[in-house]
């Protein structure tokens, strides 16, 4: 994996900005060579890699030459890129209070979502931020297999800075917990018997009711309605006083 890569930037922009680095006269001809990757294509990238200011070029014999800027300017794109989202975020930030009401506005009284793969996933994870009591029942830790420990890392920090209450009724036995990278604050655990180990989890939080699926192809639907949260609340807390 070249620097680029690790950096964020595609495969091919990564393979185009190594093949310019290490030569002193790339031509398009010798980067489509070195890359493997199709002539048209290497020209879209090098454009992309010179709007970025990451690459140069001169004329020589008639031919392109193609030359990596001084690789600090790297560090100047990221620097440009910042301040585009600190920009966009203030933007924003004076936008919200109407884009809030608006969506309050028109969403109905009972509403369901559906969320799909990893991205999905993670967008109904930083929802639930917005919400001081996370409640789950069913809890096996499938989120560290399949959305990844160190995602499910950050984000518990976010929570516990939030000091957001995470509610966990598992069918993961306690000795095994340690595995998981459990938090240690505003989290509390019981354990449900093993045979109902299933990798369908259920998590509450507000009004709305997400059920989530542990596989491959990650899936969740989301029930938002005030009377069945209330419900599925209620058996929660039945489950938990019955359980030790």
């Amino acid at each position: 994996m070249g620097v680029l890569q690790k950096l964020g930037f595609s495969e091919g922009e990564s393979r185009v900005y190594d093949a310019i680095l290490n030569s002193d006269s790339a031509t398009l001809q010798q980067i489509h060579e070195n890359t493997g990757l199709e002539r048209r294509n290497v020209y879209d990238i090098i454009n992309k890699l010179i709007s970025k200011g990451l690459v140069s070029y001169c004329n020589e014999n008639k031919h392109k030459i193609y030359r990596a800027a001084d690789p600090k300017a790297l560090m100047e794109y990221f620097d440009d890129q910042q301040k585009q989202i600190q920009e966009k975020k203030a933007e924003l930030k004076s936008e919200l209070p109407l884009l809030l009401k608006k969506y309050r506005s028109s969403k109905p009284e009972f509403d369901v979502r559906i969320y799909r793969g990893k991205e999905g996933v993670k967008s109904l994870f930083n929802a639930m931020l917005e919400y001081k009591d996370h409640y789950y029942i069913g809890g096996n830790w499938g989120i560290v297999k399949y959305v990844g420990k160190q995602w499910w890392s950050r984000y518990t920090e976010k929570r516990i800075a939030r000091k957001i209450m995470m509610h966990d009724i598992v069918t993961v036995p306690k000795k095994f917990l340690s595995n998981y990278d459990t938090p240690k604050e505003y989290y509390e655990v019981k354990t449900l018997p093993p045979e109902f180990g299933s990798p369908n989890v259920i998590a509450i939080f507000g009004n709305c009711v997400a059920n989530l699926f542990w596989a491959e192809s990650l899936f969740a639907f989301v029930i938002e309605g005030k009377e069945i949260a209330k419900n599925y609340k209620d058996h929660f807390e039945y489950l938990w006083k019955t359980l030790r």
